[in-house]
């Protein structure tokens, strides 16, 4: 079977490599504690499960609008105004399956052929295929460990050609979990739009901070800012 280049071009995911071989040395009767996949080592919080039995119990088992149910847009409107203090409206939210079915439909609308992506360095292993899967290219910017594998204004400045779409920034970050301070995000978020990019901001470990470590979403920092960003979020049981 000849399939579509786009799909030769993929590249195996290392996660679910990792994870099926974690499996595989379980069942052989191995002590493994698995660090692949982004999941919890316990279930799914009763109330939610509780939730959803009722949900369904009451008839909710149909088809929904595209973009999202009207009540959970309200809450993840709710959830933005609360904890960023960020205002949007229901046709700016569109509620998605998870991160990779966002990412995807996000650059499958944002890329032509041939536009690239900056993508910082270490990186969560989904990102470059999602890009190359729209057409896209990733153009890749290393975050050294002696600056926090985080990338600095000059280096996303010197990445951007005229092929550049967008930038990701993931903070926290999958898989090192450094975080951007505000004014970082700022410097950043000035470069972007000095050059007219889309700003892709990963936040979907907001939760996970720790210290007197601080998350800021790079849409409060201005309303400049809060125009270019297209933030992906995930929400668990944060949501009433």
């Amino acid at each position: 079977m000849k399939l579509a280049k786009r799909v030769s071009a993929l590249t195996p995911s290392s996660t679910l490599a990792i994870t099926a071989k974690a499996k595989e040395l379980k069942a052989a009767g191995h002590d493994v504690i698995g660090l692949g996949a982004g999941e919890p080592d316990f279930n799914t919080p009763q109330h939610i499960l509780e939730a959803a039995v009722t949900a369904m119990n009451d008839g909710q088992t149909k088809y929904t609008p595209a973009g999202g149910l009207a009540p959970l847009k309200e809450a993840v409107i709710e959830k933005f105004k609360r904890d960023q203090g960020l205002t949007y409206s229901p046709s700016e939210i569109i509620v998605c399956t998870g991160a990779k079915h966002a990412l995807y439909t996000l650059f499958q609308v944002l890329l032509d052929e041939g536009d690239e992506v900056i993508i910082p360095t270490p990186y969560w292993v989904s990102y470059p295929e999602q890009v190359k899967l729209a057409e896209g290219a990733p153009v890749f910017v290393e975050g050294s460990e002696n600056n926090e594998f985080k990338i600095t204004p000059e280096q996303l400045e010197a990445a951007i050609t005229a092929k550049t779409k967008a930038v990701i920034i993931n903070s926290p970050s999958n898989p090192t979990g450094m975080i951007y301070t505000r004014e970082e995000l700022q410097a950043l978020g000035e470069v972007c739009l000095k050059h007219d990019i889309f700003i892709v901001s990963d936040e979907i470990y907001e939760k996970l901070v720790y210290g007197q470590n601080e998350h800021v979403s790079i849409a409060q920092l201005s309303p400049a800012l809060k125009e270019k960003q297209l933030s992906l979020t995930v929400f668990l049981s944060h949501i009433p």
